[in-house]
């Protein structure tokens, strides 16, 4: 008895750990190429910390950004992940940090129905996502890099200029799943490229004559110079004429030596 017992123990235990081996060759298989993987990604572009342009420009978010979804196969496995709502909304929450007033608008088009207010019309889009996983890099990171595009129009519609930058994010493995480290890294990506667009951007705007400078207080220091002229001036010159005529026995009074002026230059 006792050794039927032990034999039907131990054929147990060979069913659990076949069992065992089985589920955890499936997870592996699901992580090296079976099945699909999808995520929505999700981000928090923190307030950038720049000067607002004090213009009105309005934002027009195409249809394929709002709704982008990279999709992509991937040693026998589906990858799909959008990006759309979070891209949308962060590029959003920066134009209205960078700029006094944004106005969303259906087209590039609709600049010249809003009136004179508005300096320039922006469109964003996606020109490049990718990533790698640890299979690929045969690192335990995934890393994701999302290049962006941003296209300037002027108020009638005509492109004026377009300038591209790149995000980047990592990000490690975490066991068998690959959604939440891969939707990490892309998290880190969008804030990067939100990161380069609020400082690189409005600087290259307003270099390349697009948009105005916010109004700096050197601006209204050409009219400080005038102060250095009267004692520049020959007004000091009558008093030597009383020299000369004065008698030897009268001591002329000396003039009055102007005193130097320190010029302060705001920065």
């Amino acid at each position: 008895m006792k050794l039927v017992d032990t034999k039907n123990t131990t054929i147990r235990a060979l069913r659990h750990g076949i069992a065992g081996i089985g589920l955890a060759a499936c997870g592996l298989l699901l992580l090296s190429g079976c099945g699909a993987i999808s995520l929505v990604a999700t981000t928090n572009i923190p307030t950038p910390l720049v000067a607002k342009v004090p213009v009105t420009v309005a934002l027009y978010v195409p249809k394929d950004f709002a709704g982008y979804i990279h999709k992509e196969e991937r040693w026998s496995t589906d990858w799909n992940i959008d990006l759309g709502k979070a891209q949308s909304e962060g590029i959003t929450r920066l134009m209205t940090a960078m700029f006094d007033r944004v106005v969303l608008v259906e087209s590039v088009n609709a600049g010249a129905q809003l009136g004179g207010d508005v300096r320039a019309i922006l469109e964003p889009s996606v020109e490049e996502y990718a990533f790698v996983t640890p299979r690929d890099a045969g690192s335990p990171f995934f890393a994701v890099s999302i290049k962006y595009r941003v296209n300037v129009y002027s108020a009638d519609g005509r492109l004026a200029d377009s300038w591209g930058f790149t995000g980047y994010g990592t990000s490690p493995s975490q066991g068998l799943s690959s959604s939440a480290p891969l939707a990490q890294a892309t998290s880190l990506a969008m804030r990067d490229a939100g990161a380069k667009l609020a400082v690189e951007f409005r600087d290259q705007a307003i270099v390349r004559g697009l948009l105005p400078d916010a109004p700096q207080p050197e601006t209204q220091q050409p009219a400080t110079p005038p102060a250095e002229v009267p004692p520049a001036a020959p007004a000091e010159a009558p008093p030597s004429a009383p020299v000369e005529s004065a008698s030897p026995e009268t001591e002329p009074a000396k003039p009055q030596t102007p005193q130097s002026l320190a010029l302060i230059h705001q920065i």
